[in-house]
């Protein structure tokens, strides 16, 4: 038994076809979008926007963190000289200096010039000298006390200009009061140097490193004594012809001034900050790090250390607690390799709150897939619009055929013209179809009475019925019954009812 098959129009099977087709070139866009990445646009995006950001800002952190170690050295170098000279000219030496106000004032005070120019030319936030002396060692805690001077720009923002703002914050307050230099509101008159790794650590190796150029040291960031001001430092011992040390000077660099000039571009996050601080394995030294960031990310990492893990693509994963970055990372040779504290590492990070970056994507993959329906929507209406006038002329031609099959009719599409002539030609050969045809153009030669009668007979009525159904006489009926005979070339009623059934069979109409 053949089940009846569900029939559908040319022009729901056209629709479906160029559905299918838009849809399978949907999944090919697609497909071809996961392949090569670009469905995670919004990630790709963010991996290039933080390794372009990390690579601008990690080329000026080396550049300016060169020329500061230089200018420390060159300031330790003719700091030295200056100093030694002045006690030679007086036929005294360092260990003169202790216990000796007068001479300490005179000597710092020379050197005040050297302060300021390399206070200006590095364009640091600080600059200072530290001498192993002190005025008065028999007072309380006198040995972490040392006699010096410490200059602060506390507009780091504009230290270009030509006339900074200058604070001294350590040393004797007459060389600030003869030099117009206002004191700073945490002033003090000296260092206290306990637990300072800035001047104890370059005085404990250059007694066994003859070479000054080894010893400059950058101390990791730390809140200056008696300030709230975080600072990261760079020292330099001072040492005599004989090779004999006497205190250090040095840079020093706010957490103001590296925000100022080391802040990364913000056009895609906000939240993006750069950070340069110490790394121990896999760990980053968030407290000891400087930062630039115009919001309070260091309260954000709380001083904690951070956990460098694998991250997407070339970006790292950085963690602590519930707390996650995605960012970039890089080394920062802050020394030569032959320099006694070459085994410090430090990094430059470009960092970005991880629910920042999967936001951006979220919303970029969403507007792909939103072009995505768009375009499939399109896609769908041009297809119900083709389908419709595809099919129409079709459509048009098939009724054309319907009213009038002849080989006559032109349809204007040429499929259906060569069918039409095809079709006809096999009618004009079959011998049957002839007869039929020959019958068919009999049967329009018949008057309306007549072709009334014809009609009657074709529904198998008899004579005398039809004489019924038409209100006429039976002679009458027999007088039209002959006349059709003869023009339909037939003999008999059964003869006519065979024709009738043979145009049936073959689909034609009796027209």
């Amino acid at each position: 038994m053949i089940k009846n098959s569900i029939k559908y129009s040319m022009r729901i099977r056209l629709f479906v076809l160029l559905l299918i087709l838009v849809i399978t070139m949907l999944i090919g866009l697609f497909i071809i979008f996961l392949i090569t990445g670009n469905i995670n646009i919004g990630l790709k995006d963010s991996e290039e926007f933080i390794i372009n950001n990390h690579t601008y800002i990690s080329e000026k952190v080396k550049k300016y963190y060169e020329n500061i170690a230089a200018e420390v050295l060159s300031f330790s170098k003719i700091v030295s000289l200056d100093i030694e000279s002045k006690l030679a000219e007086k036929q005294l030496n360092i260990n003169d200096l202790t216990n000796n106000p007068i001479l300490l004032e005179d000597v710092i005070s020379n050197e005040l010039n050297q302060v300021l120019l390399y206070l200006n030319k590095s364009k640091s936030s600080g600059a200072f000298i530290i001498l192993n002396a002190t005025i008065n060692d028999k007072l309380p805690d006198s040995e972490n006390s040392k006699a010096g001077i410490y200059l602060k720009n506390l507009e780091p923002n504009i230290i270009n200009s030509t006339n900074p703002t200058i604070y001294m914050l350590m040393g004797n307050p007459n060389i600030a009061y003869n030099n117009n230099i206002s004191l700073h509101p945490n002033w003090k008159m000296e260092f206290s140097i306990k637990n300072s790794p800035y001047y104890n650590i370059p005085i404990d190796f250059s007694s066994n490193i003859a070479k000054t150029s080894k010893l400059y040291y950058w101390s990791s960031c730390f809140t200056l004594p008696g300030t709230y001001e975080e600072i990261m430092t760079c020292t330099a011992p001072l040492k005599d012809s004989n090779g004999n040390v006497f205190g250090v000077c040095g840079l020093d660099i706010s957490s103001m001034l590296f925000k100022l000039s080391f802040m990364p571009n913000k056009d895609m996050f906000e939240r993006t900050f750069s950070m340069l601080s110490p790394i121990s394995e896999n760990n980053v030294k968030t407290e000891q790090a400087l930062i630039a960031a115009d919001y309070t990310a260091k309260n954000i990492l709380n001083g904690e250390d951070i956990n460098i893990l694998n991250g997407m693509g070339e970006l790292y994963l950085y963690e602590y607690d519930d707390k996650s970055f995605l960012g970039y990372h890089d080394f920062i040779k802050l020394y030569p390799e032959d320099s006694e504290f070459s085994k410090d590492k430090w990094i430059l990070s470009i960092m970005v709150p991880e629910s920042d970056i999967m936001s951006y994507a979220l919303k970029t993959n969403l507007r792909l897939l939103a072009v995505c329906f768009i375009l499939m929507s399109l896609g769908v209406l041009i297809s119900f619009i083709i389908s419709k006038h595809y099919i129409k002329p079709i459509h048009n031609a098939i009724n054309i055929i319907k009213q009038n099959p002849s080989k006559d009719v032109k349809t204007n599409i040429p499929e259906f013209d060569d069918l039409i002539e095809c079709i006809s030609t096999r009618e004009e050969t079959d011998p049957d179809s002839l007869i039929l045809n020959e019958f068919l153009s009999n049967l329009r030669t018949l008057s309306p009475s007549e072709r009334a009668v014809f009609n009657l007979y074709a529904e198998n009525n008899t004579a005398k019925e039809i004489a019924q159904k038409m209100f006429l006489s039976i002679n009458t009926i027999k007088t039209h019954t002959k006349h059709l005979y003869a023009k339909l070339n037939i003999k008999s009623k059964d003869e006519l009812l065979l024709y009738v059934e043979m145009l049936k069979e073959s689909g034609k109409k009796i027209t």
